[in-house]
Parts: C-alpha cells; sequence; structure tokens
C-alpha cells in the first residue's frame, strides 16, 4: 500500500465485519468476546457462530452498524457487537432496541419464559458516553437504586467500552487480554507497522492475525472501494433522511419506515433461522405497504418455520 493511501480506520464498521464476520474468523470473534468477558469478571464463551455473515454484495446497503452472534457457554447466550464511530442522541435507545429484538427472537409460539437467555451487548464506541466513570470499560446490569449490589436480572447487561483519546491512557493500567486488543483498534491507523508489532508483542496470536488481516485489507483495492462505496452511500441515506425531515416530505419519511420496518422483519428471520432464502427477502422489499409489513414483522416471531413464513407472503 502506498504511503500517501490513508489508512481505513480499524474501528469502521466494514473493517469490522470483515475481521469478525467473515466465515473462517470465528476463533478471532471469540478471543474478543472473550478478552472482554475476562475483563468485566465473566465466564469464557466455548465457541461463537454469526448469524449474520460478512456479504460485501449486500453490506453496503446494510444499514446496520451491529454483529449478531450466538455463543455457547455453560448455557447459550447471545451477544450484539456494535463499534459505533459517530455519537447521536438516539444511540442508547438504539441498543436498548437491539437487545429487544434480540431478546424477543429466542421465543418461538408456544414457549414457556424461561427459555428466555441472557443477550449480552458489548459497545466499542468512538466518543465519550460515560463521561464521569473513570473505567475505560464499564459493565451495566439492573440493579436496585437503593441496594446497588442486588442485581435483578443477568438477561440484560451492557459492556461499554470508550475508545476515545480522553481515556485511552487508562489503557496502561488494564491488565487483561483485552487490552491489546483496543491497542489494535485505537492505534491500528495512527502507528506504523514495526511500532503496532512492538505494541501488540505481548498480546495473543488472535490479536496478531487480526492487524495482519488489518492490513491486508489496507492493501486490498476492493475492500478500499466497498468502505468508500459504503460511506457514501450512508452519507447520501443520511443526507435524504435529514433533507425529508427539514423539508416535511411524509412519503419520504412513509418510504423509510416502509425501509425500516422490511430490514427488521429480515433481521428477525436471520436471527431465528439463520438465513432467508433470496426469494422471501426480494418479496419482503418489494412490499410497499407499511402496515402488511408491521404484521409480517409480528408473524416473523410466531412462525415455526421460514417455510411458513414464505407461505404467509404468497
Amino acid at each position: 500500500m502506498s504511503e500517501q493511501k490513508r489508512k481505513i480506520s480499524a474501528t469502521s464498521d466494514t473493517f469490522v465485519h470483515y475481521l469478525f464476520a467473515t466465515p473462517g474468523n470465528e476463533h478471532l470473534l471469540l478471543s474478543f468476546v472473550n478478552a472482554v468477558q475476562e475483563d468485566a469478571g465473566r465466564p469464557p464463551v466455548k465457541a461463537t457462530q454469526v448469524l449474520n455473515p460478512f456479504n460485501p454484495k449486500t453490506f453496503i446497503t446494510d444499514k446496520r452498524s451491529i454483529i449478531d452472534i450466538k455463543a455457547v457457554a455453560k448455557d447459550d447466550r447471545y451477544f450484539v457487537i456494535e463499534f459505533q464511530v459517530i455519537s447521536h442522541e438516539a444511540f442508547l435507545s438504539r441498543a436498548l432496541y437491539y437487545w429487544a429484538r434480540a431478546y424477543i427472537a429466542q421465543m418461538k409460539q408456544g414457549d414457556d419464559y424461561d427459555k428466555l437467555l441472557p443477550v449480552v451487548v458489548m459497545i466499542v464506541a468512538c466518543f465519550l458516553l460515560c463521561e464521569d466513570l473513570e473505567k475505560l470499560r464499564n459493565t451495566f446490569l439492573i440493579m436496585a437504586e437503593d441496594v446497588p449490589g442486588f442485581v435483578l436480572t443477568e438477561d440484560l447487561q451492557f459492556h461499554i467500552i470508550e475508545l476515545v483519546k480522553e481515556k485511552i491512557d487508562r489503557l496502561q493500567r488494564m491488565n487483561s487480554p483485552l487490552r491489546p486488543w483496543l491497542e489494535f483498534f485505537f492505534f491500528g491507523d495512527k502507528k506504523d507497522e514495526e511500532e503496532m508489532r512492538v505494541l501488540l508483542q505481548k498480546g495473543s496470536s488472535a490479536v496478531n492475525e487480526a492487524y495482519d488481516l488489518y492490513l491486508k485489507f489496507n492493501q486490498d483495492e476492493e475492500m478500499r472501494q466497498l468502505e468508500e462505496a459504503r460511506q457514501q452511500y450512508l452519507h447520501d441515506y443520511n443526507t435524504e433522511i435529514k433533507h425529508a425531515e427539514i423539508k416535511g416530505e411524509a412519503r419520504g419519511k412513509v418510504k423509510g419506515e416502509i425501509e425500516r420496518e422490511a430490514i427488521a422483519v429480515l433481521r428477525t428471520l436471520t436471527k431465528r433461522f439463520s438465513a432467508v432464502p433470496q426469494q422471501i427477502e426480494e418479496k419482503i422489499r418489494n412490499i410497499a405497504d407499511l402496515e402488511r409489513l408491521e404484521k409480517l414483522a409480528d408473524y416473523a416471531y410466531d412462525c415455526e418455520s421460514i417455510e411458513e413464513f414464505g407461505k404467509a407472503l404468497k
């Protein structure tokens, strides 16, 4: 890669998906998840399965920036991992929404509530979220207001990592496998290869392999073009939404709601049945009736199989 080309950030959602959601990279995802788990004093995970594998052909227009994971420990647990570069007012509300979606998606019609298992959200934020908290990584649970040590339930768990310059010096105080992972993500595009090799020399083989893939990613013209195309698409999409809101274009808002609801249906089906046949996906994306999509979103939680859902589309 020529020196003139700026390195793509290691926290860009294109690279993160390429790194963790590409088939064959499950061991890298497992290493990162367990690094967060260990730093938080949580039990390790035995294996991971990505529910929405990285697909360059559809990634550009996928407005999600999360990786949905099913991880297996002593019991099944769902993990939602998100790297968020830019702050916005509704960020935490959206994170709670995705937790709720993942939590509810475990239930099938007729299941008992005891089938529900914890959903763990891991957020790497490149902006300050918890300025008043000293630590770089913080864990959040539902606890009693008057007795902070009393945890009502561990079904909702948030691990928030603030990967920002205001807190990056606190990495020096971190003595866990998470430290080299965070050094990689923060300094990957800021230091040269020699400096990074020295920085990561005490890290696991998985972290060093991740850095090798990062260098490969930056040298791959197709991947660089994918990142550029994705950023352009997101910019155009966000600009269109903003203009529609400013102008009060009701039609544009409805179109956006339809598109978001169609994606919500597809996300639910993917979480429940691992994959959605292309024919069904195309039918869902071609539906222009918001009310029908909302009903299908509910049915996606209740149907017993993807075939049963497909019949409802006819």
